[in-house]
């Protein structure tokens, strides 16, 4: 690791380029964008799970707000080290595998032509960008285990992939690519049939237990999965194995198109075949698999509904394998990638103020004052509860003194009586047993007709 900070300059600079750049697009923003509301509101809590997500990130908010409080920069900032330190876990992959500073400064500069990474992740995206910097260090300890099969490499493999599976569920996916193919390449073989495998199991089984627990005991896990099957459209039926094939097809597209046609571009217009490089079998074997074990995972959930950002993470690693398609390194790769790198970034910088500017709409623009001040005047001493996360993250934001709930927080635990009773905001007005006191019509980004109520027991308040 110390090579590479002295060796790699450029990665820290850009690393540390990219991280201020998101720190200042968040103050250009009028509230917080989706994600970093959601934090916003359950980092209130130490919990075992978060809704349909695993905890971890939300424990790392939580700290980042114990230091720096709930503000903006504490939001764009953990988001803004987790996006830095993927650019550096792509260039030492990169310096790994190739064993060449210039080519494992490539693969981090070719993260510039996954649009759901330099665009999407980049200006909002939390679990993503933990779950591709998990899936990183994972292949950076199976490409230490290729080369080397001792106990504390198999310890390393178990602490990234349990910390893998506390990020992002999507992570399990890439342990049962690793037993796939170790029934035909044989440097995974060695790797996955080894009985020091069973120490990487023991410790990703310890440190993901108690949420495991937490999903059954507690019966979350058909919740979850009700919340999953929204997000994958199961309410919108569509053509059975084909419908999820096309979709999938959709999103690698969107995701990977600049790549996908650099390489059909140098396969027909190249004077000379890319040298193959043979260190990399088991990489491209693991990417194949991969992509295999995607599709068989969206077909059994007939998914249909497909986005860019659930590949991400499982396929940024293969930025390796474009790069060794490239063959050997021009000077001018290294200059007019940084170049074109820096530019995207001021671009994501610029384009807020000039989305106000030109009257773009977006949510980010809208501000949640009027809605707070509401709730100060109309229930100053009763607990909150407002429609979802992100209208309770937006409050938050602007009053953290005060704790917050909401109606589609399925996790959410109240107290059991509250002497003052509480103050419900809902944009369904027929499903609770009162009158209301208020309303606020077509508030919101999507002009949401919000009424307030007020009740005296938890058992009045509808939670969907």
């Amino acid at each position: 690791m110390a090579g590479l900070i002295v060796k790699s300059r450029l990665t820290w600079f850009l690393a540390l380029f990219s991280l201020s750049s998101i720190i200042l697009i968040s103050y250009l923003k009028n509230s917080l964008e989706l994600e970093d509301a959601e934090q916003a509101y359950y980092s209130q809590w130490w919990r075992w799970g978060y809704d349909d997500q695993p905890p971890l990130y939300t424990w790392l908010q939580k700290m980042v707000n114990y230091c720096f409080g709930i503000t903006k920069f504490s939001f764009s900032f953990l988001r803004g080290v987790l996006f830095a330190s993927i650019l550096l876990l792509l260039t030492k992959l990169g310096k790994k595998l190739f064993g060449e500073a210039k080519k494992a400064e490539l693969v981090m500069l070719a993260s510039v032509l996954i649009p759901v990474f330099i665009d999407f992740a980049f200006r909002r995206l939390s679990h993503t960008l933990l779950a591709s910097l998990t899936i990183l260090a994972t292949y950076l300890v199976v490409t230490k285990l290729v080369q080397k099969k001792s106990a504390y490499n198999y310890l390393l493999l178990g602490l990234a992939m349990g910390i893998g599976m506390l990020a992002k569920y999507n992570n399990v996916l890439f342990p049962a690519t690793l037993f796939i193919v170790s029934f035909f390449d044989s440097n995974i073989k060695t790797i996955v049939w080894n009985k020091k495998i069973v120490l990487s199991c023991m410790v990703a089984m310890a440190l993901i237990s108690p949420h495991l627990y937490w999903l059954l005991h507690e019966g979350y896990l058909l919740e979850i999965k009700k919340s999953l099957g929204m997000k994958f459209g199961d309410s919108d039926p569509g053509i059975f194995v084909i419908g999820p094939v096309l979709k999938m097809g959709k999103a690698l597209l969107e995701g990977m198109l600049p790549i996908l046609l650099l390489t059909i571009g140098m396969f027909f217009f190249r004077k000379k075949n890319p040298q193959n490089n043979q260190k990399l079998t088991w990489l491209f074997h693991l990417g194949i698999a991969q992509v295999g074990v995607l599709l068989v995972f969206f077909v059994l959930m007939d998914a249909q509904d497909v986005h860019g950002r659930w590949l991400l993470p499982l396929l940024l690693p293969y930025l390796v394998l474009f790069i060794a398609y490239l063959g050997p390194v021009k000077k001018n790769y290294i200059k007019w990638g940084t170049i074109v790198y820096i530019s995207v970034l001021s671009f994501q910088v610029l384009r807020t103020p000039f989305e106000r500017l030109l009257e773009i709409k977006s949510d980010i623009q809208f501000e949640y004052t009027a809605l707070h001040q509401k709730l100060s005047e109309d229930f100053p001493k009763e607990k909150w509860v407002l429609p979802n996360v992100t209208y309770g993250g937006q409050i938050r934001l602007l009053d953290s003194s005060k704790e917050i709930f909401t109606l589609d927080d399925f996790s959410a635990t109240l107290p059991k009586t509250f002497r003052s009773g509480y103050g419900i905001v809902s944009i369904q007005k027929d499903n609770i047993p009162s009158t209301p006191i208020d309303s606020l019509l077509r508030y919101g980004p999507d002009d949401d007709d919000l009424y307030f109520f007020k009740v005296d027991l938890p058992s009045e308040i509808p939670f969907q």
